[in-house]
């Protein structure tokens, strides 16, 4: 994950720049694949070690085919002027995604192996959860804004 996180770093980095573009997008692809290979190996590590029951990794894999391909209808639809819109209406998912993540670790921690079932959240989790919460929904209401302003509907 650390080696993933770099190469997102380098990414955002090479997108800031034109010229440096193509290969912010080849760290940003790389990155992504470093990060979803190493889940999908934690997943088989820990199912391994529990028994064996892989229904998680059935859900992450029907996630990636279901969004791959939406993602992938969406942009070959998409005019090139238009992709800040695009850009504005993916990164508002992605806010929501973290309010929706962050909702369901407080309804329910021992899910996500935070506390055993039935234990309260510990202070630094609810502090983490609050955080993420709050600018995951800054993030979304940010984006929609903007995706208004950008298609001229705002």
């Amino acid at each position: 994950y650390l080696v993933a996180s770099i190469c997102f770093i380098q990414a955002l980095k090479g997108l800031s720049n034109p010229k440096m573009a193509r290969r912010g997008n080849a760290f940003g692809m790389i990155g992504m694949t470093i990060a979803a290979l190493t889940t999908v190996a934690l997943i088989f590590e820990l199912r391994k070690l529990s028994g064996g029951n892989y229904s998680g990794l059935a859900l992450i894999l029907a996630g990636l085919v279901v969004g791959g391909g939406v993602g992938a209808f969406v942009a070959r639809k998409v005019e090139m002027t238009k992709m800040p819109e695009l850009v504005a209406a993916m990164h508002s998912l992605i806010g929501l995604a973290a309010v929706c993540i962050a909702v369901a670790a407080v309804a329910e921690p021992a899910a996500f192996g935070i506390v055993a079932a039935g234990q309260p959240l510990p202070p630094g989790n609810r502090i983490e959860l609050f955080i993420g919460t709050f600018v995951g929904a800054i993030t979304f209401s940010g984006s929609v804004i903007a995706f208004g302003k950008l298609s001229g509907k705002y």
